[in-house]
């Protein structure tokens, strides 16, 4: 028989005995009840929470408790999911084989992928009514945080994503092992692996992309520097007593110039890659960003509080290519008591208390961090690679006749 012949019939049969079958036990429901009630406690607190920043943040027009609620929900959500989605693939063939039941549906005239495919989709369809559940709650912190209804969709559209291809691993994993705590634990490993130990390698090898390397900085010269070091030392010498009021002034941005120096330089963007395939990465950089957030996405981040897009920013950053300019003039204003930022296109805002923007251009050049290139489809891509993977080894270890049986492998 063709292990890849696919019918309607065949599918649909496979999908409703698993169905069934998951229908007939109650603790998948009892876990339903408690997941429901877990993201309702969960998502009470940060809204209570983020109502309670929003109130005590000094500046009375700050709204961005509503996008700080959404966002952690939604990465809790993603999480939760992650966590539960291989309970219900990670033992699904070994199970099976164990209990006798697996020969019984190969000996029929049903193929290797109708079972496999049948497992998945009735796994998956298990795991959607979970993040169904939550769905309510991630309804009214959009409600609550003047949400749009297309960044719901979305969100829940790629994390629906996820969990298929967390399905398909456990499935394959499934289908390798001969017993079911190897195959979980296995499961396990690789989603960590993708959520975990890609950041945790990004930082191992930070060391092998340091280098010390010539920079032109534009600030206050060494010289000037010494100098303005040297009289406040005097200072305090002759006045262990005295002020900071009256102490003398620091440079002022008027000294800065140009100067060379060698500088410890860290290239972000030889590692940053390595992250593309983390599942909260890649909710992150789908989720659609209101409109102000298209023309100035730091400046939003910065006043929304969205972690959604804290993550976006951060990726962005580690990909921009190295600069070796280096600005330290624009620092120089947070002394004399200004607000000190930079936008999206890497320019730098000077701000008075009073928000009137001052003219503080520096020449040094900036990377622009857009966000006309998204990252998440060459990460999902990369996901649904490995889930493409792991069921094709399903379908492979479900073919009959079986070719080489493994040691200790049990048929009927």
């Amino acid at each position: 028989m063709n292990a890849w012949k696919l019918s309607r019939g065949g599918l649909a049969t496979v999908v409703g005995l698993e169905l069934r079958q998951r229908v007939r036990s109650r603790r998948w429901i009892w876990a339903l009840v408690a997941w429901f009630l877990a993201i309702g406690g969960v998502t009470g607190v940060i809204m209570w929470a983020a109502d309670g920043l929003r109130r005590g943040v000094q500046q009375s027009t700050w709204d961005g408790s509503g996008p700080l609620a959404f966002g952690v929900i939604t990465l809790f959500v993603l999480g939760m999911g992650l966590v539960i989605a291989p309970t219900f693939t990670a033992t699904s063939i070994n199970s099976d084989r164990a209990q006798n039941t697996l020969a019984t549906l190969q000996a029929t005239r049903l193929s290797a992928v109708e079972i496999a495919l049948g497992k998945l989709v009735a796994a998956w369809c298990t795991a959607l009514s979970f993040l169904v559940a939550a769905l309510p709650f991630i309804v009214v912190s959009m409600v609550f945080g003047n949400i749009s209804l297309w960044q719901v969709v979305v969100c829940f559209a790629v994390m629906f994503a996820e969990v298929a291809v967390v399905c398909a691993i456990g499935l394959g994993w499934s289908a390798l092992f001969s017993r079911t705590a190897g195959s979980v634990a296995m499961t396990y490993v690789m989603v960590v692996a993708l959520c975990w130990v890609t950041l945790i390698l990004e930082l191992t090898l930070l060391p092998l992309v340091v280098e010390e390397a010539p920079v032109r900085v534009w600030g206050v010269p060494p010289a000037v520097q010494r100098t303005y070091d040297s009289a406040l030392d005097d200072y305090w010498e002759k006045n262990p007593n005295g002020s900071e009021a009256d102490a003398p002034k620091g440079p002022t941005p008027d000294l800065c110039a140009w100067y060379d120096r060698t500088d410890t330089v860290i290239h972000l963007d030889r590692v940053w890659w390595l992250s593309v395939a983390n599942p909260f990465v890649i909710v992150s950089d789908a989720a659609p960003l209101p409109p102000s957030a298209q023309d100035d996405l730091v400046s939003y981040t910065a006043d929304s509080a969205d972690p959604l897009a804290m993550i976006r920013v951060a990726v962005r950053y580690s990909s921009l290519p190295v600069s070796y300019e280096v600005d330290e003039c624009s620092y120089l204003y947070s002394d004399l008591g200004y607000d000190v930022t930079w936008d999206s296109f890497g320019n730098v805002v000077v701000k008075t208390k009073d928000g009137k923007v001052l003219d503080a251009a520096s020449p040094v050049k900036q990377h622009r961090l857009g966000v006309e290139s998204p990252v998440w489809p060459w990460g999902l891509a990369v996901n649904l690679a490995i889930g493409g993977f792991f069921f094709w080894v399903a379908v492979r270890r479900l073919s009959v006749p079986y070719g080489r049986l493994p040691t200790g492998l049990r048929v009927a």
